[in-house]
């Protein structure tokens, strides 16, 4: 059964460039684009990771994180932020408790399926 990763960024050319990175992988993606959605889609398809914009239209990283804590220390699914604002790197880690921070446009963001398989293997 493939892993899920559910996406959530508000621009959908981040979306055709993700499902590109990973077409030949074995996941499946689900995509959101706002706080909301995310984390409807979250709670609905109980992906095993995560790839989170820190910016949206309607909210931050800090409030999705928040609400997928549920009362607890950490999201319930691991989360890697990813931001074309290199300043949001601290608060991804301090306050969304994220698992990885990529800088968009970045050499990382075509190493994210590699990455993903690290953090899934933790």
């Amino acid at each position: 059964m493939p892993r899920k990763i559910l996406v959530i960024d508000d621009d959908l050319f981040w979306h055709k460039l993700l499902r590109r990175l990973f077409v030949e992988t074995d996941y499946d993606i689900h995509t959101a684009a706002s706080c909301e959605d995310g984390v409807r889609m979250a709670e609905k398809h109980k992906p095993d990771c995560i790839l989170l914009d820190f910016h949206l239209k309607d909210g931050d990283a800090v409030s999705v994180c928040t609400a997928l804590k549920g009362g607890g220390n950490r999201p319930k699914f691991p989360v890697i932020v990813f931001s074309s604002d290199a300043g949001a790197e601290i608060t991804a880690y301090a306050e969304c408790r994220a698992d990885y921070f990529v800088l968009k446009g970045s050499h990382s963001m075509m190493e994210l399926p590699k990455i993903v398989g690290e953090v899934l293997s933790n």
